[in-house]
């Protein structure tokens, strides 16, 4: 294989470390970033070292750990801006979302996680601590599954194939239900997670996309099971949400 003499690997090593940071973890050891990245720790700590001299990590609560700053979060916000559309869909997910007593979260694709860019709850929501900037796995939740139902193949293979190495034991049963969601979606128009995520939490998924396919916005709709039922979310929820697909897609840009 040819060696891409465009492409800077540091930097993209850098990234890689970046992205291992999320809400749920937001403090992490040089020894668990070599973990997750595959790199060395030498080449982990001269990476990290970098980034900390660059403002985008520092010294967490606990001194042998990092975090990252704020600095970040400036990079993330103009990426994922898309111009106005995050701004106006807030009211938007927020209606939708004290209508049904629920929680509406659009998000991006990072890696093997989908991270949160807009997010709406109810107050009466079941509260699971996720905010702008949280991070869910693309393989469990309906965030996920509705964005691998709706890329194209080449970029659908590529999330298989990680997620078939990164864990072989559990690959079958995750294989079952990422593909029995693509069957739902090109049906319905969007996929079902009942209670796989989170056992008290039923939601549906699905995806605004640009007609070319380049840019792809996973959105969900969730709640308490015993709230949001199967019923409700495939009716009066189901076309609030494909409504709200319609109009984040004709926003989209190319």
């Amino acid at each position: 294989m040819k060696t891409d003499r465009h492409f800077v690997t540091a930097l993209s090593r850098g990234l890689e470390v970046l992205r291992t940071f999320n809400a749920q973890e937001p403090e992490l050891g040089t020894t668990e970033i070599a973990k997750r990245t595959n790199l060395s720790q030498s080449t982990v700590w001269r990476l990290c070292y970098t980034l900390q001299k660059a403002g985008y990590l520092s010294t967490g609560h606990d001194p042998e750990k990092l975090r990252v700053t704020p600095a970040v979060f400036q990079l993330g916000c103009s990426s994922i801006s898309h111009g106005s559309l995050i701004e106006a869909a807030q009211p938007w997910i927020r209606e939708i979302a004290n209508r049904f007593e629920a929680s509406i979260s659009i998000a991006m694709r990072s890696n093997l996680n989908m991270i949160i860019v807009a997010r709406a709850a109810a107050h009466s929501m079941l509260q699971l601590n996720f905010q702008v900037g949280s991070m869910l796995r693309i393989e469990r939740s309906a965030l996920g599954a509705a964005y691998i139902s709706v890329v194209k193949e080449s970029e659908r293979e590529e999330i298989y194939e990680a997620l078939r190495n990164g864990m072989p034991d559990l690959w079958p049963s995750t294989y079952k239900y990422l593909e029995k969601s693509r069957q739902i979606y090109a049906k319905k128009g969007y996929v079902l997670n009942l209670r796989q995520y989170h056992p008290d939490v039923n939601a549906l998924g699905l995806a605004a996309v640009t007609p070319n396919g380049k840019r792809v916005l996973a959105i969900n709709c969730g709640g308490a099971s015993s709230v949001m039922t199967k019923k409700k979310l495939e009716g009066p929820v189901s076309e609030a949400m494909l409504s709200l697909k319609d109009r984040l897609s004709d926003m989209l840009p190319m």
